[in-house]
């Protein structure tokens, strides 16, 4: 019998016991230095973000090509299956781009491909409710149908811990980066239409939680709240305290941010995501 098959790129930066559980099938990403590759997911944060502080130029990120998610689709369809394919937001990203390029090339009737307008645990979310779906027996069309919903009530905000990182990517100029330094300046980013902009601007880390937290749900009802971190396991338990004042009983889960991702908020970033479902 035909099955649905989840896929997800690295960007989602799921643990590998859900990859296993739900059968999910990840095409990666990639972050390019100048003397090597890092495909990933395949190296340690803690090693990937030394490294990233050591390079005098900051390195730059790619998407998977056509070919790479062709491979993963074969595979699939030449089983019997069909496939719902999502992915971090075609708004930082060519990815999207490249998973429809490689649906066409094998049979596009199969093949849902869903751009999240997000990234990081905001796509794990969606992933794991698609995942979880198609094993309850839902259609390749009726999760389609879940995820193009879903990904509209998906909150995600995040906060650097320095402007260093989107100044190197070219996301802040230097001036202002400068005056952000001098300033204390936390600039709360958040997703709008699948980009990245500026949310509200603070002048202190606590301040930037506290912002955040108040953009939850006032009941914890059917909410899911994921934290987001990238070697930032102290500032993330303040975030979780937050949280657990405002919606007693809500379980947030933590999810870390990919060395993709890390790339271009850096290391010390925080975030909170929720879905109302």
């Amino acid at each position: 019998m035909s099955e649905v098959r989840i896929v997800t790129d690295s960007t989602a930066f799921l643990p590998r016991e859900k990859l296993e559980k739900y059968r999910i099938e990840v095409v990666p990403l990639s972050v390019n230095f100048p003397d090597e590759i890092i495909i990933d997911g395949n190296i340690k944060n803690k090693d990937f973000f030394e490294k990233m502080k050591r390079a005098a130029k900051l390195p730059f990120t790619s998407q998977p090509s056509p070919g790479d998610f062709f491979q993963v689709y074969e595979k699939i369809i030449n089983k019997g299956d069909e496939i719902v394919s999502i992915h971090i937001s075609s708004g930082i990203s060519g990815t999207v781009g490249s998973a429809e390029t490689a649906a066409k090339m094998l049979d596009v009737s199969r093949i849902s491909v869903v751009d999240s307008l997000i990234t990081s645990g905001g796509l794990a979310m969606l992933t794991l409710l698609a995942a979880r779906a198609a094993m309850e027996g839902k259609t390749k069309d009726e999760i389609t149908a879940m995820l193009e919903t879903l990904k509209m009530k998906v909150k995600t905000l995040f906060v650097p811990a320095t402007l260093e990182y989107l100044k190197k990517g070219g996301r802040i100029g230097g001036a202002q980066a400068l005056i952000g330094t001098i300033l204390q300046i936390k600039p709360i980013l958040t997703f709008r239409e699948g980009k990245i902009e500026v949310f509200e601007k603070v002048r202190t880390m606590r301040k930037a939680l506290e912002r955040t937290i108040s953009e939850l749900p006032e009941r914890p009802d059917n909410v899911q709240v994921a934290i987001l971190q990238a070697e930032a396991e102290e500032t993330a338990a303040l975030l979780r305290g937050l949280i657990e004042e405002r919606l007693p009983g809500v379980m947030p889960v933590t999810y870390e941010l990919s060395p993709v991702i890390g790339t271009h908020v850096g290391p010390g970033t925080v975030g909170l995501v929720s879905l109302q479902l």
